[in-house]
């Protein structure tokens, strides 16, 4: 598949079904997860330093705070290093075998594997909010993800 754009806020959000890297036989579907409200994905690249503070900030924030219902799901492409992104953490880590629901996003790639993205959609898998960095110091955007967060809830 050719490399594209990053979709953008108003794009539709292309449904997937992927594997749990850290829970054999568990798997999830993105229109079946923004059945009950909004979604959050969070794409990591294959090393561990640069992915894991991503899935930790987002571990991090008290998300029944923002919303009553709320989908978060990190998406890489290394399963080893994704199972062992998992550990302790509260919302599930997919393997995206091949990258394809990665390539769907448009979320580039840099030598060290996928660049670091975020996408929030909404229950009609409408894109809210899209960000897309390859510098593993830039900060998580969490005010704009959690605004993009009540937005979706609101607007669905």
């Amino acid at each position: 598949m050719q490399p594209t754009a990053m979709l953008e806020a108003g794009d539709p959000a292309p449904d997937f079904y992927l594997s749990a890297a850290n829970a054999p036989g568990a798997e999830y579907m993105l229109s079946a997860a923004a059945d009950a409200g909004p979604v959050v994905l969070a794409f990591v690249p294959d090393d561990e330093s640069a992915a894991r503070p991503l899935l930790e900030a987002l571990a991090g924030v008290d998300w029944a705070q923002v919303v009553d219902r709320l989908s978060v799901f990190g998406i890489g492409t290394d399963p080893d290093a994704l199972a062992r992104l998992a550990e302790g953490l509260p919302f599930p880590v997919l393997h995206d075998r091949g990258g394809y629901v990665t390539d769907l996003y448009g979320v580039g790639r840099t030598t060290g594997g996928l660049r670091r993205a975020l996408v929030v959609a909404d229950p009609r898998c409408v894109i809210r909010f899209a960000w897309e960095v390859s510098d593993a110091n830039d900060q998580v955007p969490l005010d704009e993800l959690q605004s993009a967060v009540v937005e979706a809830t609101e607007g669905s």
